[in-house]
């Protein structure tokens, strides 16, 4: 059942008044599943280890295992720097957005920042979307209707067609659904809403969203933060009884 933004108003005063001894080591499992679901949605499935294998940088056995395994590092830091620019109140920009994309790639990637350079929408998207060679406009252009249109509403509803904007965009060759979902995020977290992780399980209804109307991002968007307050609805309650232990 979806939230109505009333509902998830007042939720959130809960999340956000979640004590400091709980909330690091729940968000720190947040992040852990933030990895998980965020691969499924590229339809990568991963499994436990493998998310603990990275970020413990084990050894490597192969050459894709470590790309996989600096894709998970990669997103895991960005996670902590969307964090720590939206409590900073930094703006969105089209250079904030690069720089998001850049921590993404490999380090020396060329790619990293720099604009698609194919006409269709790669990997598992199938969008229509701006033509490579009209990319800076079209990005400019996305962050007028932001501007103009966009920040005026309520921050769930900026943050959900500010998604579906970007991705009828789509800057990259790479990584842009990534990115996407990162900024959506950053637009949430800055109006002190939990994350919005869309989980594996909703990917057909994410993608029909995608390619529907932008209005259709919006239920999206709730039910993927109806799930993290229900996630720290029940690690608080899991804990409580050790908590108040040690109180």
């Amino acid at each position: 059942m979806n939230l109505t933004y009333l509902e998830v108003d007042h939720q959130r005063s809960i999340y956000n008044a979640m004590p400091d001894d709980l909330r690091a080591p729940f968000m720190e499992r947040l992040k852990l599943c933030w990895l998980y679901h965020d691969h499924a949605l590229e339809g990568v499935v991963l499994s436990s280890e493998e998310i603990s294998r990275a970020l413990e940088r084990m050894p490597c056995r192969t050459h894709c295992e470590s790309v996989m395994q600096h894709g998970l590092r990669a997103l895991y830091d960005a996670i902590d720097f969307v964090h720590e620019s939206a409590e900073r109140g930094d703006e969105l920009s089209v250079d904030w957005l690069r720089e998001l994309h850049q921590l993404l790639c490999l380090p020396g990637d060329e790619a990293g920042g720099r604009y698609r350079k194919r006409d269709t929408s790669p990997g598992v998207y199938h969008l229509t979307v701006a033509p490579a060679s009209s990319i800076s406009y079209h990005f400019h252009k996305f962050m007028d209707v932001y501007e103009e249109e966009l920040r005026a509403l309520h921050p769930i509803r900026q943050a959900a067609l500010a998604h579906w904007e970007f991705m009828r965009v789509f800057p990259f060759d790479e990584r842009t659904g990534v990115v996407g979902r990162l900024m959506l995020n950053f637009l949430l977290i800055k109006h002190r809403f939990p994350p919005a992780i869309v989980h594996g399980c909703d990917r057909h209804t994410y993608f029909a969203a995608l390619n529907g109307h932008r209005n259709d991002m919006v239920p999206v968007t709730i039910e993927a933060i109806r799930a993290t307050l229900q996630a720290a609805s029940n690690f608080q309650r899991q804990a409580q009884p050790a908590h108040q232990m040690a109180l």
